[in-house]
Formats: C-alpha cells, sequence, structure tokens
C-alpha cells in the first residue's frame, strides 16, 4: 500500500513503554512513536505512524536503522521513518505496535538485524559470501549492542473500510470510424462511501479523453495511431489499499503501430476479504494481446507474501502468507519490455495466518554476463537463504524469457543457505533477462540479470 502522508493534523504523541532491550546504553540510538490517529475511526482501517529518532552520537558513520511490528496488521513499510499501518479485517479493539531502533552500516537502509549477522560466518559451500553478499542485493552488518524495542496501542475499530468495485468499464462503440468517436462508460460503486466520496479516474495510452475524471465521456483516437487502443479507469475512496482498476479497448482507424501492446481487462479475486479460519482465494486474469508479436502473451502472478499456486495460470488460487493486507499483482508481456503491463489489488488475509520469516534472496550472478563469440554458455550462480525453514523447504527457480538452463539443481550450504551453479545456454543473439524466483511456499522473492549472447548464435528454427 502507498504511504500515506498526514495533511495538517497533528500526530498525538505517545509514551511509548519499553517491551524489551537489549541495551540501555546511553549510547544507543532511541526511537518513538507518533501515531496520527490512534483510534481509527469506524468506517476506516489504518492510520499513519512515523518514527522520530534520538540518536546521541550522529557522527559515528552509523546509521540508525528503526522496524516496526505489530501483534496484528501489517506497515505499509516496516523499515520506513513514516508509513500507514492497516488493521486485519477481522481484528478489532486495541492493537500493539513495536518499534525497534539500532545501527546499521548499509547503503540501503537494511537493519542490522541478528538475521544479518548469521550471515557473516556462511561459507556458501564455495568460500564466495564476500563476493556474492554485497549492495545492492544484501548488507552484513556488524553485530550490535543496541536494539532497544518500545511499543503503544492503536485501537482497531468494529467496522473497517468496505473497499468500492467496478461493475464494467464499456466503450461504445468499440470500433471507431474516421473522425468519430465513443462514449466511455464505467458503473462503480463504494458500499460505506467511506473515507471520502468516490472518485474515478481514466487513461489512455493514445488519443484523448473529454473529461478523465466522469463517470460516463467521450474519447477521441490519435489520428497519427491506428488499432487497438487501451482505456483504464481507477476508482478511489480515498484509502489507497482499497483502489481498483479496469480496462478496457477501443479499435481506432488507421494502421496500428508495428507492435500492438497486451491489455489486462479485468484482474479480479474471489474474496477480497478472505474470512476468518480459510487462508485462500481464487484469483483470475483477463487479458489479451491481438497480434501475438513478438511473443506470444504471457501472465505472470506474484506478491511479497503468500503463493499461487500456479503463477501464470489464468485462473489459480492464492494462498496467503502473513495475516493482513497484501498487495498482489499480475504482469502482462508480449516480449517487448517497452509494452509490459501490471495490475495490482489488495487482499485482505485474516488474522489467523501464522507469522512466517520470508526467505532472503542475495544474488543472481552471471559469469560472464557477456557470452564471448563462438561460444553459447554461461555460468549462472544463486544463492537465498530460509532462517525459520517454514512453511516448506526453500527452492529457487530460474527463468528466461527464451534460452534454456542445464544443472539448475538447488542445492544445500549451511545456515540453511540454497544455491545453484547452473549452466545457461543461449538460443539466439542479443540481450536476454534471467531471473531467480525464491520461495518457500508462502513468500516469493525474485532478482533478475541480463546475459548478451553473441551475434554468431543462430536462432532456433
Amino acid at each position: 500500500m502507498p504511504v500515506v502522508r498526514p495533511r495538517g493534523l497533528a500526530f498525538v504523541w505517545f509514551a511509548s513503554m519499553i517491551a524489551a532491550c537489549k541495551s540501555s546504553s546511553p549510547s544507543c540510538p532511541e526511537a518513538t512513536l507518533l501515531i496520527e490517529v490512534p483510534d481509527i475511526p469506524e468506517g476506516q482501517s489504518g492510520t499513519t505512524v512515523a518514527v522520530e529518532i534520538d540518536n546521541p552520537f550522529p557522527d559515528n558513520g552509523l546509521q540508525v536503522v528503526t522496524e516496526l511490528s505489530a501483534e496484528s496488521g501489517t506497515f505499509d513499510d516496516r523499515f520506513a521513518r513514516e508509513t500507514t499501518y492497516a488493521c486485519v479485517h477481522d481484528v478489532s479493539g486495541p492493537v500493539e505496535i513495536c518499534v525497534r531502533a539500532t545501527f546499521g552500516n548499509g547503503d540501503d537502509g537494511a537493519p542490522g538485524t541478528d538475521e544479518q549477522s548469521i550471515l557473516e560466518n556462511v561459507d556458501f559451500g564455495l568460500g564466495l559470501a564476500g563476493d556474492y553478499l554485497r549492495g545492492p542485493h544484501a548488507t552484513i552488518s556488524d553485530p550490535s549492542a543496541c536494539g532497544e524495542v518500545r511499543c503503544t496501542t492503536i485501537t482497531c475499530p468494529e467496522r473497517k473500510n468496505e473497499c468500492p468495485f467496478i461493475t464494467s468499464v464499456t466503450a461504445e462503440p468499440m470500433t471507431i470510424d474516421e473522425g468519430g468517436s465513443s462514449t466511455i462508460t464505467v458503473i462503480a460503486e463504494d458500499p460505506d462511501a467511506n473515507p471520502e466520496p468516490l472518485v474515478s479516474e481514466l487513461t489512455t495510452s493514445q488519443g484523448m479523453l473529454g473529461d478523465p475524471s466522469a463517470l460516463s465521456t467521450t474519447y477521441t483516437c490519435n489520428p497519427n495511431v491506428g488499432g487497438v487502443v487501451e482505456i483504464c479507469a481507477v476508482v478511489s475512496d480515498g484509502d489507497a489499499a482499497c483502489d481498483v482498476e479496469e480496462c478496457t479497448g477501443v479499435l481506432c482507424p488507421g494502421e496500428p503501430p508495428e507492435n500492438t501492446c497486451p491489455i489486462i481487462e479485468t484482474f479480479t479475486a474471489g474474496d477480497t476479504s478472505i474470512p476468518p479460519g480459510e487462508t485462500a482465494t481464487t484469483v483470475r486474469v483477463h487479458a489479451m494481446d491481438l497480434d501475438r508479436f513478438p511473443e506470444p502473451l504471457r501472465t505472470e502472478l506474484r506478491s511479497e507474501t503468500g503463493v499461487f499456486d500456479d503463477r501464470f495460470a489464468q485462473e489459480t488460487t492464492f494462498t496467503c502468507g502473513e495475516p493482513g493486507p497484501v498487495d498482489i499483482c499480475v504482469d502482462a508481456s508480449d516480449g517487448d519490455r517497452a509494452c509490459d503491463q501490471t495490475r495490482c489489488l489488495t487482499l485482505q488475509c485474516p488474522s489467523n495466518i501464522p507469522a512466517n520469516l520470508c526467505p532472503s534472496l542475495f544474488v543472481i550472478n552471471a559469469v560472464p554476463s557477456t557470452v564471448p563469440r563462438g561460444e553459447t554458455t554461461t555460468l549462472v550462480q544463486t544463492r537465498a537463504q530460509d532462517i525459520d525453514r517454514l512453511p516448506l523447504a526453500l527452492t529457487l527457480t530460474l527463468r528466461a524469457l527464451w534460452g534454456r538452463f542445464q544443472n539448475d539443481e538447488n542445492m544445500i550450504g549451511q545456515s540453511n543457505v540454497v544455491f545453484q551453479d547452473a549452466t545457461y545456454i543461449c538460443e539466439r543473439p542479443g540481450d536476454v533477462e534471467i531471473c531467480v524466483d525464491a520461495t518457500d511456499g508462502a513468500c516469493v522473492k525474485t532478482l533478475c540479470t541480463v546475459v548478451e549472447c553473441p551475434a554468431d548464435v543462430s536462432a532456433p528454427l
């Protein structure tokens, strides 16, 4: 969920209780929680949380890093100094939230936690930890004696915000004649009219909309661009986590571009608020690519937590990885990266989901990244770790738009480290993005790199 900034409202200061403390040394940083609205009103689901830092030694060369946590609910960014807290949809009443402050030395703001300190002694089976665990993929921090935790309480309301929904986005006519136009109509509803009045915004990649903020308006084609043009509607009730989007397409007269981009028409879930006692919902994607150029359409589902039964399917099951709101997204690609499309929606996972530590994915390296002329292969090395080894064993999966992999089996190192020393085989010349997915059955992490295949590689027939 995006960060919600306070708009002229004073934060309420809370003298936070010290719930746990590694060190009470005066040389350690201290964090204070500032809550914009500690008692979240009926019909709303979240509030803005800020962290105020007291660093007694600002010139010691170490940055102060903070980490937010809660007994239920989620933070948009738990390492941010200002972020949004959202209640779990099936939890009401007092909820304890906490902040931990310590020193770190990373450039990417990663905290110097015990979990990272464990990695300093990891051998990875190849003695390559120093080569692979480097920014921006990972930061190794020295163990810190500081780690004070302070807590306070937020009250979640009995009745939370109900998200709006789009019934339809239509274009009439869908085929536009020379000099003509189409009427775009959005039918949407907000069940509770909270926290703000319902608004809609129309967008398009080409052409002109009469009034992008209207629920019904005219669309006129760009006279220089023919073919299918995507028109999308985003509907919001003021809660960014509830924004919904749906698209349609019109056919404009004239010659289309060399490549027609994919269109994600709908991206829906059977239950956007998963009931208590359940952990999964059905997710459906409806996307199209009229010209199937330069590659056939491919859709891929992803989320920060949770797992899809088949992330490449048009219909599949999503299983929650932790309680609270989670953004799930679908990426649609036809092989032209300039045409890639993305759509996201927010699911509410219930409070009964057991806590899970997501795996850490450190790096994907291609050695060499530029394959010399006369050769077709390169070594691809990946490294990941799952501290709790739950709910399933950590697995790494390599993928690429074209080409193939050999010797990509998962190997186990010390401290629950999983690694691959695979071979990538070029099948055509030019740049290709290769990626690795790390999953423990609940969380999926992805890293990518680019391999340049030589010009003398013969494309497959």
